[in-house]
């Protein structure tokens, strides 16, 4: 568990005194990283969680709580809350638990190194040319690690989860009826609106290709419409032009490039 140090067990205890008398109450528990969004009774850190099930409240009169499971959370996490849970006296169950403990996308599916950095889990393909995942955010993922203005997910996260879905439908859809190669996206346009705020809480993204191009196996070129969703609210759409291009050939061209950018620099 890593973000933000714990806040006392007592000071979570008041924020969440309301919870006495319901017979049942529905929280969200985020990563301590989102803690400017865990402000009020309805949402919890990780942190804050764990200490109320050890300091034994406050409990639910003749009831329960139910956790549901916001960004930040992973599999790791999950299996805190089981301990910490098993040992308290508080009635805690948490809703749709099979949804964290599937492992987001492999890094290779989205071009990324780092398994931190994929926002994208359980990629499927509801039609022929369209694509959805779920939004997931790791605590350590590189564009939240420093981020102050409020309590939503920065704009530049959005951004790159259309850049991730559109590499992962062609890596899961198109790819594979390809012979065998390596490929790297190169993007030509961005056509984005930003329509909503993005929080911590779970979301989708979605891309569909509407026209595509790949008579050169080497240079294969899209257009596509993607979305970001949170609880039947559109956060943001894009329509986005690339291309995904042979890795063999990128890499000449960069290298050509890259010189030629060296030789203009030093004169």
């Amino acid at each position: 568990m890593t973000g933000d140090p714990a806040r006392p067990a007592e000071a979570a205890h008041q924020r969440v005194r309301a919870l006495a008398g319901d017979t049942r109450r529905d929280v969200v528990v985020v990563a301590d990283r989102f803690a400017r969004f865990a402000r009020g009774d309805r949402v919890l850190t990780l942190s804050d969680l764990l200490a109320l099930l050890a300091s034994g409240g406050p409990a639910v009169d003749g009831g329960r709580w139910v956790v549901h499971l916001g960004q930040g959370i992973d599999a790791a996490d999950f299996d805190l809350i089981e301990a910490a849970r098993e040992k308290s006296e508080v009635e805690v169950c948490v809703a749709d638990p099979q949804r964290f403990r599937a492992a987001p996308e492999p890094p290779g599916t989205v071009h990324k190194d780092r398994p931190e950095n994929v926002l994208l889990a359980g990629v499927h393909h509801p039609a022929a040319a369209r694509c959805r995942a779920g939004l997931r955010i790791h605590r350590d993922n590189e564009l939240v690690l420093d981020h102050h203005t409020g309590e939503h997910v920065q704009g530049i996260v959005i951004i790159e989860a259309m850049r991730q879905i559109c590499i992962a439908q062609f890596e899961t859809a198109v790819r594979p009826g390809l012979p065998p190669a390596g490929y790297a996206g190169v993007w030509k346009r961005i056509d984005l609106s930003f329509e909503d705020f993005l929080f911590p809480l779970p979301a989708t993204v979605e891309s569909l290709i509407v026209e595509s191009d790949v008579s050169r196996e080497t240079h294969l070129k899209f257009r596509a419409t993607t979305a970001v969703r949170q609880h039947e609210r559109t956060v943001a759409t894009a329509t986005i032009e690339y291309a995904m291009v042979a890795q063999r050939r990128i890499d000449a061209l960069e290298r050509r490039k890259a010189d030629q950018a060296t030789r203009a620099y030093l004169g």
